[in-house]
């Protein structure tokens, strides 16, 4: 599937999200027609709606980093402290 590249039409949050998942894990993106909404393609073909506006905070951008997530892509949570991604790189050095 071909893929935009995600601009100022979303927030810099989510394109940091998106560009982690084109370059990293085969999705793709496309920008709104007309008033619509930005979408996020899984490699099997399944939308997500992208909001064009909003933040990290709060629970809207946690729901939509979910939604990425149960259709299998990858993002490291918000909780995740610093001693964890620590613990995880020694791990994944190990192996």
């Amino acid at each position: 599937m071909e893929t935009d590249r995600p601009g100022q039409e979303v927030s810099k949050e989510h394109r940091q999200v998106i560009t982690h998942l084109i370059d990293n894990e085969g999705w793709a993106y496309k920008r709104p027609e007309g008033k619509g909404y930005p979408g996020l393609y899984t490699p099997s073909g399944i939308r997500i709606k992208v909001p064009k506006t909003g933040h990290s905070k709060g629970h809207a951008f946690e729901n939509w980093l979910a939604a990425i997530r149960r259709n299998g892509g990858h993002w490291p949570s918000a909780r995740q402290t610093k001693q964890d991604q620590e613990h995880e790189q020694e791990e994944t050095g190990k192996e």
